[in-house]
Parts: structure tokens; sequence; C-alpha cells
């Protein structure tokens, strides 16, 4: 039962990042590679607002919302806009995705390092026994 929690919990993340990858790709028609980084750079800039600037946790999630935000966008006006006014093959802008996705992740490479970060703020506690499998509550 632990395992069935466990992996609805992992599921629901997934698909909630699949999802959001299908809203990207029924517009722009193309699977756009680099936004799978424009999460990882939101991720970093929260936990640069928590860990580094030590700042509480709402303002630093918003910093998140805001470093993606505006990653996205100057994606699309600097790279994506002009290849879609130039018509470019679908292939192309995928192309220019993946790279755009290579050079940001190993930015965020250097910038941070590889090692696990964590954004927790608050004491780890013991989740709820639900019939047997354990709960945690955040």
């Amino acid at each position: 039962m632990q395992i069935f929690f466990n992996s609805a919990f992992s599921a629901s993340i997934y698909s909630l990042v699949a999802l959001s990858f299908s809203l990207v790709y029924a517009p722009a028609r193309f699977f756009h590679i680099a936004h799978g980084v424009v999460y990882a750079a939101g991720a970093y800039a929260a936990f640069l607002g928590v860990g580094i600037l030590h700042w509480g946790i709402l303002p630093s999630l918003m910093l998140g919302v805001l470093v993606a935000g505006v990653l996205g966008a100057v994606m699309d006006v600097s790279l994506f806009g002009p290849l879609r006014r130039r018509r470019a093959n679908p292939l192309v802008l995928l192309m220019a995705s993946m790279g755009l996705y290579v050079v940001l992740q190993n930015l965020i490479s250097m910038l941070f390092g590889d090692d696990v970060k964590s954004i927790r703020t608050w004491p780890v506690r013991e989740g709820l026994e639900v019939d047997g499998p354990i709960v945690t509550l955040y």
C-alpha cells in the first residue's frame, strides 16, 4: 500500500509536468525541450531566495515563478518568435530548443553546482498513518 501512495504522488507530479508540455505544444506545434529547464530555473531561483538570501518561503516561491515566467518570455521573444516569423520548420524549432536546453542546464550547473539542493524551511515531521501506509503532509 505504501508503494501505491508513493507512486500516486510521483505520478501526479509527472502528470502536471506532462500537462504543461502539452499546453506548450498545442499552440507552438513543436516539442519544447527547453521547457524543462524553465522549471529547473524557477526551482533554483526559489532555492536562491531561501538558501542563500535567507528570504521566507513565500517571497522565494514568488521569485521562482517570476524567474520562470521571465525566462520563458525572453526565450520566446529572442529565439522562438523570430524563428516562427521566418516560418521555420518544426524540426528547426526543436533543435533550437534542444540547444537552449543544453546551454541553460549547464549554466545552472555552473552557478549552483551539481549536488542535491533542499528548500525545506520547516522541521521534519512524521506523516499520518492511513490504514498501514504513511502519508506525509508536506
